[in-house]
This record gives C-alpha cells, sequence and structure tokens, in this order.
C-alpha cells in the first residue's frame, strides 16, 4: 500500500508561524493541527540570506504520535552555513514538537503516517 504524504507550509510571522494550508485538500484539519504545534516549535534564524528560500523535512510517526527515528532533510541543502542554518532550525522545530498527539481524531493513521513539512523563510 502506497503511503500517503500530508504537506504543510510554514510560513514565519512576527513572533509565531502563520497557519499552514494543506496540499492535502481533504485533511485540512490535519494540516492545521501539525502546522500549528510545530509553528510554535520553530525558531527562524535571523537575517537568512536571499538565496535561503525553502527547505522540507520528512519524518514517520508511530501510531501513538512519536517519532520513528530522526527527521531528515528532504532533497539537497546548499553547501553555505545558512542554508545549513536554516535546515537545522526546521528539523529542531520537529524534534521539540514530538510526539503529536490527537492525529488519529483527525485522520486515519496512512494520512499521517509520513509526513513532509515545507518550511518557507519568513518574507515569501
Amino acid at each position: 500500500m502506497a503511503l500517503r504524504r500530508a504537506l504543510f507550509a510554514l510560513t514565519a510571522g512576527a513572533v509565531l508561524a502563520a497557519p499552514a494550508q494543506a496540499d492535502d485538500a481533504g485533511r485540512p484539519a490535519l494540516a492545521t493541527a501539525l502546522n500549528g504545534k510545530i509553528a510554535r516549535c520553530w525558531s527562524v534564524p535571523a537575517d537568512l540570506p536571499d538565496h535561503v528560500q525553502t527547505v522540507r523535512v520528512t519524518f514517520s510517526l508511530t501510531e501513538a504520535g512519536e517519532l520513528i527515528g530522526s527527521p531528515a532533510i528532504d532533497g539537497p541543502v546548499g553547501g553555505d552555513a545558512a542554508t545549513k542554518g536554516f535546515a537545522a532550525s526546521a528539523v529542531r522545530a520537529v524534534v521539540r514538537c514530538a510526539p503529536f498527539a490527537g492525529l488519529a481524531e483527525l485522520a486515519p493513521y496512512d494520512a499521517w503516517k509520513t509526513v513532509v513539512v515545507t518550511f518557507r523563510r519568513p518574507d515569501l
């Protein structure tokens, strides 16, 4: 059975990240719940250069909402310190927020077993 992925975009605001819009329109409550929690855990690095745009973080969850292993960057990350710092901040946000309780009430486990979150720089 193919795994379904929930995709979210986090956009940082002045204090907390703004609500995400789910790419999977059938799961808006799931997207809102995950985004809200992760957004509160994300500390966006200051003074990001213009070339730092987005990073995608992939992670898997148990049925209890606990992380399985470590979150991973989905795709290549540029070699400069700013891009690596931005990517590391996204991974830390996911780790800080775990476990993700209550997801089973929002959608079947297969819908959130593997999650991909897109973190966008604040001014995009």
